[in-house]
């Protein structure tokens, strides 16, 4: 069975089903396919910040995930490693709100023969063509692996591992990002009262335990600040799922008749969890450059170059932003410092708020000024 399409997208999740659902929207015939049956576990956050919500929005589906259940809370408590606390509230900052929710026919590219999908369905052979193939299908992805675009990726060495708990007492509206001495931890509430724990530690200490991945996990969970008490009255509920190396690089984003999109396109783990608007937001850039070159019948790697600029301008800044955020988590004494100083200057916390909320410019972030602000004594 042959079936033609304008694009093929591979990988359904939020940056793969954003794209198809924006492509559909305007005319475009598409295919979504994926080789998971949903709904699936994978290790992620499970947080939709402020701006995914928009998304969500703009894709007609933000009422069908509220409606499922999805945890809606009104921001982060963040704290460091000597136990200084800073409540990021995007309800109080600017009547925002974020979401945790689960996310929840073996596919392979030809890449002798430009725009063809070869798979199975229902264990009959399965032929897709495209004028252009989007790679949407995460951080090991098929896609950019066969187009031979995959770049090692040497430093940081971190892995993410992520479980759900029942049990875990959350203080107030909030969900918290801990942050220890080798790593953090993010707890994300979840529907029916779950949580989600989400660490990022680094790979060798990962590699170095003594047990198993779950016994690691736990005595990790146990060793944040305030934490062992709420921990030993929870109950983990699933497997621990891991991720990683979790850095991802790529050549390109885009060429003649494909573009890359989510992690796909690359991952720097940002500390600041907004994977999911990246992903989502993805899908909104690659949709607008993807209608606009099939309009004018161009999919050449010139013809879809724009994408890399909109990519550019979208979240370079946002990039720089993370590695600024990153060199403070990697320094204890510098996090407890800065926390303890941003808890004391609403304006400045209000600011990083809307930031890592990205419903403001992250080069807000960046100045001297601000930093400044931020740091002096």
């Amino acid at each position: 069975l042959a079936m033609i399409y304008d694009v093929i997208v591979v990988g359904a999740g939020p940056a793969g089903t954003s794209t198809a659902i924006l492509l559909a929207e305007r005319g475009v015939r598409v295919a979504l396919i994926d080789k998971a049956r949903f709904p699936r576990v994978k290790p992620c956050a499970e947080y939709a910040n402020p701006e995914a919500m928009r998304v969500l929005g703009r894709l007609g589906i933000l009422d069908r995930v509220r409606e499922s259940g999805a945890a809606v809370f009104s921001g982060i408590r963040v704290i460091a490693p000597g136990g200084a606390e800073l409540e990021l509230n995007y309800a109080r900052d600017a009547g925002r709100h974020a979401l945790g929710i689960s996310r929840v026919r073996d596919i392979t590219l030809a890449t002798n023969q430009a725009g063809v999908i070869r798979g199975t369905r229902g264990g009959a052979s399965l032929t897709l063509r495209g004028r252009v193939i989007v790679g949407a299908d995460g951080h090991h992805s098929a896609v950019s692996r066969l187009l031979g675009l995959d770049v090692p990726v040497r430093w940081p060495r971190r892995i993410g591992l992520a479980a759900h708990l029942e049990g875990f007492p959350l203080a107030g509206d909030l969900g918290e990002m801990h942050v220890g001495r080798d790593g953090y931890c993010g707890m994300a509430p979840q529907e029916g009262g779950r949580v989600n724990a989400a660490m990022v530690v680094e790979m060798d200490a990962f590699e170095r335990r003594d047990g198993s991945v779950e016994k690691f996990f736990d005595a990790a969970l146990r060793s944040y600040p305030g934490m062992a008490e709420r921990v030993q009255q929870a109950v983990r509920v699933t497997p621990v799922r891991g991720v990683g190396p979790l850095a991802r690089k790529v050549r390109n984003v885009s060429g003649h008749g494909f573009l890359l999109v989510g992690d796909a396109a690359g991952f720097f783990d940002p500390f600041t969890g907004e994977g999911i608007f990246d992903a989502l937001h993805g899908g909104e850039l690659a949709a607008e450059t993807l209608a606009k070159a099939l309009e004018r019948g161009d999919v050449s790697d010139a013809g879809l170059s724009s994408y890399r600029e909109a990519r550019r301008r979208s979240f370079s800044a946002k990039r720089r932003a993370g590695w600024l955020v990153q060199a403070f988590v990697r320094s204890p004494a510098l996090m407890d410092y800065a926390i303890t100083r941003l808890a004391d200057r609403p304006h400045e916390a209000s600011t990083m708020t809307g930031v890592l909320g990205d419903y403001r410019e992250a080069g807000m972030m960046l100045s001297p000024r601000y930093l400044w602000r931020v740091l002096k004594p």
